[in-house]
């Protein structure tokens, strides 16, 4: 103990205390505080203007937010914090980083409809990730606006860096989740465009965007969204093949979504499904030829003419060997018309020519 040059400092909340600068990343500041431990200073708290004269070696003031936590770290803050520590306020989480989480603030938009600023990190299936004040959000698909769609002509990934405006809609802090909107309250202006549209009607509108769940469609000045679903009745992987921004396309409106402010769009609705009219060549009991085209555990995909079948695993017969490429008769059990399939039974006779079901 006498040969210690340093003198061990006692860490509270709430203390002042100045450290010397370790490192700088573009998340956080390190800080030697002459304790056992490390001080953990989140970049974000340092004003724009200040960050500019941070340097290694120099020295930086701060408050001990929490004298240590899961890492052996004294998390401080630029603003001294009194009361309890909230253990929602911070998280032990790869994805934050082992930093905490100020979710009172997010609390405070949420309940006051504030706006923030954020920027596009990344993009997956669902949506976008968005960094707001150093923490990330989702930003699904369906919130996102028609002005930053428009944006994404050639993908989503075309959002990638861009600046927006978000507002928080959900906020699940047990599951470490902020979820964000970019769309605003819709206008009396868009309410009163869309109220000239009615169901079945048949329009005219302009691809604005070509996105991996849909095409984006202005109307008359409108948004309006084609899901991939909707675009025809057979099974589409790349709306990339068939569509381009630009063209024009006749469409059939579903609905009005007024809360987010748009046209639900569809085309395969401007013709009859074709399933209805296949369907009908497929009376219960009819023993029909079709060639295999998967086998799961599920059961086995089969093509016949002009429709897709399905033999349920439950029903194929043990003594019949059933592989990918295989022809075979089937019995028609039924009509799947929400699946748009027919489903089979097997066709097997016995040695007194007995059909099997």
């Amino acid at each position: 103990m006498a040969s210690q040059t340093k003198k061990l400092i006692n860490l509270y909340r709430g203390l002042e205390i100045e450290g010397e600068i370790v490192s700088i990343s573009d998340k956080e500041i390190i800080l030697d505080l002459g304790s056992k431990s490390e001080g953990v200073l989140p970049l974000r708290e340092i004003a724009e203007k200040e960050r500019a004269d941070l340097k290694v070696g120099g020295k930086l003031k701060a408050f001990v937010y929490i004298s240590e936590n899961e890492h052996g770290q004294t998390v401080l803050s630029r603003v001294r914090q009194t009361g309890p520590v909230r253990s929602e306020w911070f998280r032990d989480n790869k994805s934050r980083g082992g930093r905490f989480v100020d979710w009172s603030k997010f609390q405070l938009a949420q309940s006051q409809k504030a706006k923030l600023q954020g920027t596009v990190l990344e993009v997956n299936k669902g949506g976008l990730i968005v960094e707001v004040s150093g923490t990330r959000g989702f930003l699904p698909n369906s919130q996102v606006g028609f002005e930053l769609l428009t944006k994404a002509s050639k993908g989503m990934e075309d959002l990638i860096g861009q600046n927006l405006t978000v507002t928080i809609i959900e906020i699940d802090q047990n599951n470490n989740k902020l979820i964000f909107s970019e769309r605003g309250e819709v206008s009396e202006e868009v309410k009163s465009k869309l109220a000239k549209f009615a169901k079945d009607q048949k329009v005219t509108g302009k691809i604005v965007a070509v996105l991996p769940f849909g095409l984006v469609v202005d109307v008359e000045g409108v948004e309006g969204l084609v899901f991939i679903s909707d675009v025809s009745w057979e099974r589409t992987e790349d709306l990339s093949k068939d569509f381009e921004t630009g063209e024009e396309i006749e469409v059939s409106v579903l609905g009005v979504d007024e809360e987010l402010g748009r046209l639900n769009l569809s085309i395969k609705h401007l013709s009859e499904d074709p399933f209805s009219i296949v369907s009908q060549k497929f009376p219960a009991d009819e023993v029909v030829k079709g060639v295999i085209t998967e086998v799961s555990e599920a059961g086995a995909a089969v093509t016949l003419g002009g429709a897709e079948g399905f033999l349920p695993a439950s029903k194929m017969h043990p003594d019949t060997k059933y592989e990918a490429g295989s022809s075979m008769s089937f019995l028609v059990d039924s009509v799947d018309v929400n699946k748009r399939r027919i489903n089979l039974a097997p066709f097997v006779t016995s040695t007194a020519g007995l059909i099997y079901k």
